[in-house]
């Protein structure tokens, strides 16, 4: 005896091998064509998980219930089938088939024929109007090759008055830029004219093949043993999707705060709107194999010389990112300095976003976007809140002259204990202005990290050689066999903003690993807190606090003395 609760409920999770089985004994059933529309999206990383819903008013008996002209191209292994209502059902098997619809395809071409007929009339029109303001410039053309000899044949009867020189130019100014302005708009019209043309002549080109005119149908065998409504759900995988984060980070100097909220940037591609559908953005990957690669051994063997030839053009990259590499001195990761307290100053309010709700679902985690969306299949880009966040901030500054003569804002801030964030660009607002952009990576809950909040021309920084000197004569004007450069260098660091700011410089220093290469550094003006800084030999780093308006400039100079004969990059 089958339970009344199962007329209430039904959900079933459909695997595809046994639908193909059910497919066969359906086919004297009777087919059931549903309205259907997407109700639900699950985005990931590359694909996204469409829901689709029919209502539908069930007879007693089995029946085929058809959902006619699938758009994009679903893995068929992902269909899944549910459902609820007062019918009594039992779901059998979901199936994906195709049937050729010549006659859906040949009205089809007609509205594509006509609107690349109109769209031609009308960049021809364009095209028209066009030559017409060409006549009109040659008509201004003439008036001011005619005013340009007239005038000066007046000259030698009578002096022109200045409200007809005026007027004659006054005229020919407004009516240039007017015939200019008409033209520039005409050619606009004429290029996105043109590219609805292009996309319309794709399309049919499609169309006209045989593969486009076959539409997919999605089938759903069921059988109902008492009738009533009944609410079916088909779930499918889609590839054409894709999601990513992105953040505001709005800093506050008097407050010692960042808001950091965060957003889902979402766009598709896969072949239908999605038209007020309830949205989720998850970070799992189901087109990722969920199954651990074969384990192989690593078999070490000799690299086979080529051609000198066929290796040159592969190593040249190769060397210049050495090369690169050496003259930066390795990867560089800023410090910050701290900005000292003042007055609150009152700010505007701004109107709230509606933010996600987020959970964890085993290894991934999903954001929910609270009200419905539409987001259409065209490529663009769509904005939706996720969370915010109000991170107190000891605001820092740091700067490496030597690579850049910029101060970067930056603070430690630790996340909130229930918020997981994704890595993604950051859109950066110092005091309400925007200032560029930075970068965070993947943060877990209650971690602390780095928010660069980028350059802030207010505190300026300045690297200048002072001087440099080559000593290479020994007695006599005898050259010795080694040369010895000295150089001296000047930092200089000044605060223009209206508080106390704490400042962390740094400097590469010349470090010898070739034991015929001797290098000193001395007269270092002011003694540095780090000499290599977190294990990074020659590394300087300096941290003081500076005053409105108050100026730091350290000295040091440093002599490198190498084989005569032996050339060094920066030497």
């Amino acid at each position: 005896m089958q339970s009344k609760s199962t007329s209430k409920l039904v959900g079933i999770s459909v695997v595809l091998g046994a639908f193909f089985l059910n497919a066969v004994s359906f086919s004297s059933a009777a087919n059931l064509p549903a309205e259907s529309k997407i109700s639900e999206v699950t985005v990931y990383p590359g694909s996204a998980r469409v829901t689709r819903q029919a209502n539908i008013d069930l007879s007693v008996g089995e029946h085929s219930i058809v959902f006619e002209n699938i758009k994009p191209q679903l893995d068929e292994n992902s269909l899944t089938v549910t459902g609820k209502g007062t019918a009594q059902v039992k779901i059998f098997g979901a199936y994906i088939k195709s049937e050729y619809s010549k006659e859906t395809a040949d009205e089809r071409v007609k509205e594509l024929e006509a609107l690349i007929e109109s769209l031609s009339d009308q960049i021809q029109m364009e095209g028209n109007n066009n030559e017409i303001l060409s006549k009109e410039l040659e008509y201004l053309d003439s008036i001011k090759l005619f005013s340009g000899q007239q005038i000066p044949k007046d000259l030698v009867t009578s002096m022109p008055s200045v409200e007809n020189l005026e007027g004659v130019r006054g005229f020919l100014m407004e009516r240039y830029g007017d015939v200019n302005k008409r033209k520039e708009a005409i050619a606009v019209k004429i290029r996105e004219l043109n590219k609805e043309k292009e996309v319309a002549r794709r399309k049919l080109n499609e169309l006209r093949s045989f593969g486009s005119q076959q539409q997919r149908l999605l089938v759903v065998d069921l059988e109902c043993a008492k009738a009533g409504k009944f609410a079916l759900d088909v779930s499918y995988l889609v590839r054409g999707a894709n999601w990513r984060s992105v953040y505001d980070a709005r800093a506050d100097l008097n407050k010692a705060e960042v808001e950091l909220t965060s957003f889902g940037m979402i766009k598709q591609t896969t072949g239908e709107d999605w038209e007020n559908v309830q949205l989720t953005l998850s970070t799992a990957q189901p087109t990722v194999s969920g199954r651990m690669p074969y384990v192989e051994p690593w078999i070490l063997n000799p690299i086979q010389p080529r051609a000198r030839e066929a290796m040159a053009p592969a190593m040249m990259p190769m060397k210049g990112m050495a090369m690169m590499k050496d003259e930066i001195g390795g990867q560089y990761e800023p410090y910050y300095m701290s900005v000292g307290e003042s007055a609150s100053v009152p700010l505007e309010q701004e109107a709230d976003l509606a933010y996600s709700q987020t959970e964890q679902k085993g290894v991934s985690v999903v954001f929910k976007i609270v009200r419905p969306v539409t987001i259409k299949s065209d490529g663009s880009d769509n904005r939706y809140p996720i969370s915010a966040q109000v991170l107190k901030a000891n605001f820092e500054y740091s700067s490496y002259p030597r690579m850049v003569p910029f101060a970067y804002l930056g603070s430690r801030v630790v996340n909130s204990k229930d918020l997981q964030l994704l890595a993604g660009e950051v859109n950066l607002f110092l005091e309400g202005d925007y200032i560029g952009k930075s970068n965070v990576d993947n943060i877990g809950p209650g971690e602390e990290f780095s928010l660069y909040l980028g350059i802030d021309e207010n505190v300026k920084v300045k690297r200048e050689q002072i001087s440099r000197k080559v000593d290479d004569v020994l007695i006599g004007g005898i050259k010795s066999p080694n040369r010895t450069t000295t150089f001296e260098y000047k930092l200089t660091v000044e605060n223009y903003k209206n508080k106390n700011i704490n400042v962390h410089l740094f400097e590469a220093m010349p470090v010898s690993e070739n034991e015929r290469i001797k290098v000193k550094v001395s007269d270092v003006s002011l003694k540095p807190n780090d000499k290599d800084w977190k294990d990074r030999a020659g590394i300087y780093r300096w941290e003081f606090t500076l005053k409105p308006e108050e100026k730091r400039e350290i000295f040091y100079s440093f002599s490198v003395d190498h084989p005569r004969e032996m050339n060094i990059p920066g030497i």
